[in-house]
Parts: C-alpha cells; structure tokens; sequence
C-alpha cells in the first residue's frame, strides 16, 4: 500500500517537471523571440518643428518630403554661406552630413573659395538665401533655389540666383547627402526640365 501511494508520488512528480521542462523551454522560445523583434524594431519619428507647417517623418531608413526639403535648406544654406574665417569650420560640420565618396569635393570647393586671393584679401563675406525648394519623388533629389549674396564691405552686396541641386538618402536614421551641385539660374533641373532642354548639358559652343 505504502510502496503503490510512493509510486503514484513520484510518476505525478515526474509528470509535473516534464511539463515543467516544457514551460521552461517555451519561455525561453518566447523570450529569443520578443529580444529579436525588439533588436530589429526602427522606430519612426514624427515631429512638427517650428516654422513648418505639417509634420516632418523619418525613420531608419527613409523621410517624407518635408523632411528631406528641410533637411536640404539647411545644408545648402551651411554651405553656401561662408567666410575665410569659417570656411574650415562649415566643412567640418559637413563631413558628418556628406557620404565619403562626396565629402572630399565639397571640402575641397569649400576651402578653395575661402582661399581665394580674391575673396580672402576684400574681406567679403558670403551667404545664401533660399526662397523656394523643390522635391522629386521619382528620382528622391531635393533643389534648393535661392540668391547667393556676396558682401564686401562697402556698396550693395553682388547677388546671383543659384540652385543647389543634392541627392539625399536616409542611412541608419540619419540624412546623408550623397551628391551635392549648384549651377546659376532660377530653373531646377529636375528630369522634367531636363525633358523639355534637350542639349542642356552640352557646351554651349557645340
């Protein structure tokens, strides 16, 4: 009698921890599961920034258009405001914006107009002021259109409508400009324009 109620205890207790097991190993299951979709989960921003009047996105790997517009302003406005004083400054600032395939021509740009005998020795100064921006969902390039204004010191600035024309894409978060252009004029040369000017990349002498 006492052997059988012994038996009975110990195949119940034998029972409970199999199951047991079983728990243990379905938590832990579930457990990889939960670290694994937590370590690939991006979480997506949305935030209106002062001065702007609807929502800027971004996530790990893309923005919406206002966000790419605004991002776009405020690199063309660094880099095309510069003094002989600050021009090592700005391209440093830049470095950490720019991919390293193009940050080497932007730099060297930046340092070569403050190095200018031209511009270094007048004492000018250089902004750029954007009055419009244009954003091409096809092809993802973002063109900033403003005035560049050179100050020398005396008179009226000089001043020259540019277009600063960047390929932006979003790398782990972040805004990273992949190329970077301007040209002079009022027109973006987005790939409908481009369409319409056959022959606008050609020397004019052709």
């Amino acid at each position: 009698m006492l052997h059988t109620l012994y038996s009975n205890s110990l195949s119940t207790l034998k029972k409970r921890e199999s199951l047991l097991g079983l728990t243990c190993a379905a938590l832990s299951v579930s457990l990889v599961i939960a670290v694994s979709s937590l370590a690939m989960r991006r979480d997506r921003v949305v935030v209106v920034p002062p001065g702007l009047s609807g929502p800027v996105a971004v996530d790990w790997g893309r923005a919406n258009a206002e966000y790419m517009k605004t991002f776009a302003v405020f690199y063309s406005t660094l880099l095309g405001t510069i003094t002989p004083r600050n021009a090592e400054y700005v391209a440093d600032r830049l470095s950490g914006m720019t991919s390293p395939t193009a940050y080497p021509l932007v730099r060297k740009s930046i340092l070569a107009a403050a190095k200018d005998p031209a511009f270094l020795n007048s004492g000018s100064t250089m902004n750029f002021v954007s009055n419009s921006v244009v954003h091409e969902n096809e092809t993802g390039k973002v063109f900033v259109l403003g005035e560049h204004q050179v100050y020398s010191g005396f008179g009226m600035p000089k001043v020259a409508p540019v277009v600063y024309e960047l390929d932006i894409r979003i790398a782990e978060g972040r805004p990273v400009v992949m190329s970077v252009t301007n040209y002079p004029g009022t027109d973006a040369r987005t790939k409908e324009w481009k369409q319409t000017h056959p022959g606008w990349d050609k020397p004019k002498d052709q």
